[in-house]
């Protein structure tokens, strides 16, 4: 399945970078190696966190939302309704409610639970 990650700095300045990938792991030791030109200033990173899809143009659309004001607004919310939460952007996507939608018209996603994990497939 493919996954949309958010990976953190871990040095100062702490940045933040959204993608999409098949390998997880595989794509972390790329962003660490240097290999993505917009990353590698920024380098060591870890994963702060991620969540599966349906399908690759599921997972393109979710990117793009959760790079966005709107999805970025999701997280800072959940951070302030849950202080003490060690991963907030974690937090966010684990605690989904299944049905729970984002995006508009056809970029339109939803939430889904597969074995206890949340995944986003598109709303059809």
């Amino acid at each position: 399945m493919p996954i949309v990650y958010i990976l953190r700095s871990i040095r100062p300045p702490q940045q933040s970078y959204t993608g999409s990938t098949d390998d997880l792991e595989r794509r972390l030791q790329q962003h660490n190696d240097g290999l993505n030109k917009s990353t590698r200033a920024h380098r060591p990173w870890r994963i702060e966190a991620y969540v599966e899809c349906d399908t690759r143009q599921t997972a393109e659309i979710v990117e793009a939302y959760f790079k966005n004001n709107s999805g970025q607004e999701k997280f800072r919310n959940f951070a302030r309704g849950n202080p003490i939460h060690p991963n907030p952007k974690q937090g966010f996507f684990d605690t989904l409610e299944e049905g729970r939608a984002f995006g508009s018209n056809a970029r339109r996603f939803r939430a889904t639970k597969e074995n206890g994990r949340t995944v986003f497939v598109m709303n059809g």
